[in-house]
């Protein structure tokens, strides 16, 4: 908050005489001021360094800018919004309380929008998983982690070195893609197949993720047997599809065109059956011919 607050840049030495907590020999204080750099860069938070004058080259200074601080919240869409105040609010009763209240801090710092944050009890949610959050601290930090894992159908446990490389849910299930070190290969993890605590190496910045690197490319249960869907899906109504979609586009103003995943073609049929005539399968043809098929019988067996 010193260097948010600061106009000009400070000096390494004014800000262990002007901030509480550094405390110590001179190299204590250097060793919290770089943990507290990294932490802040662990966030998000750009720091910038330079020099009070340019012309002279005495000790660097730092200072954190506003416009840099704060989050681009006049980019987001309002129902973007509610998302990020949704998410906000479901983890500050969580074991990331500390990281969302720092998320929050910096959502609050924008003058222009005001974002309630509603109060969620995310244990309630079912959300969090052991080690879910030792995992994505490793990862903002990009150290390694160890573990014990046991695979499916093995009575035994092995041990795991792995540099964290993305996080994923899929059905209710928390999964880790990660660089398995002793194997030299990408793995998946189930974190509720882990059966010790996970242990973050002290090292940080120890690998990069690869720009083009995608969880969904490793987790095969995505791609297996899903099915894109397009449908008319009346305007506000079944958040529940909209949330899922890939493609949501207005057609009038009363329906809006939009591509889903669906986790079979029997799945997808249902759906349309069960949500009548809020929902219209438009492709794949064989599926809409499917639900017409269905509606058909259903009127024949009421005219008889």
């Amino acid at each position: 908050m010193a260097l948010l607050a600061s106009r000009r840049y400070m000096q390494k030495s004014e800000i262990f005489r002007k901030i509480a907590g550094y405390t110590g020999s001179q190299e204590t204080k250097e060793r919290m001021f770089e943990r507290d750099k990294d932490d802040l860069r662990a966030m998000g938070i750009q720091i910038d360094v330079a020099s009070q004058d340019p012309l002279f080259e005495d000790e660097p200074g730092y200072r954190i800018r506003p416009e840099t601080y704060q989050l681009p919240l006049d980019k987001f869409s309002p129902e973007e919004l509610g998302v990020i105040s949704a998410a906000l609010g479901i983890w500050r009763r969580s074991d990331f309380a500390e990281e969302a209240e720092g998320a929050a801090r910096r959502v609050r710092s924008h003058s222009l929008i005001d974002l309630e944050i509603p109060e969620f009890d995310a244990a309630s949610l079912d959300l969090i998983e052991e080690g879910l959050l030792e995992i994505s601290r490793a990862l903002a930090t990009r150290s390694a982690i160890s573990f014990n894992y046991q695979k499916s159908g093995s009575p035994l446990s092995e041990d795991r070195t792995v540099n964290p490389l993305g996080l994923s849910t899929w059905k209710g299930s928390w999964y880790l893609v990660g660089e398995d070190l002793d194997r030299g290969d990408i793995r998946v993890f189930k974190l509720s197949r882990l059966s010790s605590k996970v242990n973050i190496s002290k090292k940080r910045d120890s690998y990069e993720i690869p720009k083009d690197f995608s969880v969904k490319d490793y987790l095969i249960m995505f791609n297996t047997n899903q099915i894109a869907v397009t449908a008319k899906i009346k305007r506000d109504h079944l958040l529940h599809i909209r949330e899922i979609a890939s493609h949501i586009s207005p057609i009038d103003d009363e329906w809006d065109l939009v591509t889903y995943p669906s986790d079979s073609r029997d799945e997808a049929v249902k759906e349309a059956l069960w949500y009548s005539d809020l929902l219209i399968i438009e492709s794949p043809k064989d599926f809409r011919e499917a639900v017409v098929e269905a509606l058909t019988k259903v009127v024949q067996a009421h005219d008889r």
